[in-house]
Parts: structure tokens; sequence; C-alpha cells
């Protein structure tokens, strides 16, 4: 039921994208770059560690303003799930962790410089690397 589970989160996140971004703060985009940089200094360590609590952040603190309590419970109820069957945990493919960052990396900076479609276009391409995850 996990994958039905996230095509619900990837709908919601996609149909939600453009008011969500619209009403962040400048501080919320200096935390998200803070996120990027954090993930990218564990993914560059001599020993991978798994970004997952930044994973989880980035995507909860995008949709954070929407002050919508149903979109909020659906995306942190998918987190908990995707860490139930074990997602955050490492299992090869050192080259999907940092594809996946990258589409993060476009998404924020795209948030930064009000390029909102090159964001959710990232956003959508990253939603359906899950079900390449080796």
């Amino acid at each position: 039921h996990f994958r039905k589970f996230s095509e619900l989160r990837n709908h919601v996140e996609a149909a939600y994208w453009y008011e969500a971004v619209g009403k962040l703060t400048d501080t919320d985009k200096e935390d998200l770059q803070r996120l990027i940089a954090r993930a990218q200094e564990k993914l560059a360590r001599p020993s991978i560690q798994v970004p997952h609590e930044e994973h989880r952040a980035l995507h909860l603190l995008i949709y954070s303003r929407l002050e919508n309590p149903f979109v909020t419970g659906i995306l942190e109820a998918y987190w908990d799930a995707y860490e139930t069957v074990g997602l955050n945990m490492f299992r090869g493919g050192y080259e999907y962790l940092q594809e996946v960052w990258e589409h993060h990396q476009v998404m924020v900076e795209s948030i930064c410089n009000g390029n909102d479609k090159a964001g959710y276009d990232a956003l959508v391409t990253h939603a359906n690397l899950l079900y390449q995850r080796p």
C-alpha cells in the first residue's frame, strides 16, 4: 500500500506546489538552502550518511505555510510511512541519492529565484525517482 500512498502524496505536492512556494518567506528560503547544504555535506563524507532528516524537513517546509491541516497531515503521514518501510536507510545506489539531491537543489534554487515552473518540473521528476530506486 505504500506505493499507492506515495502516489497520493505526489499528487498533493504537485497540486499545492505553486500556492505553497508563493507563501514561503525569505527565512524559509534560507532554511531550505541550509537543508541542501547539510544534505550535500552528508553525501560528501567518506562514509556516506543518508540525508533523510533533511529530505523530510525540506518537503515539509515547502508546504508548511499552507495552513491546511489535511495537506500537512498527508505529508507527515507519508514521511512516517517512508520510514516504516525503511526507505530512509541506505541500500546502495549512491548515484540515486546524488540525483535526488540534484533535483532538490533545482527545486530550492527555483524557489529562491522565483522560477516556480522550473521548481515544479524538478518536483515532478524527483517524485518519480522513488520508483527507480535500487
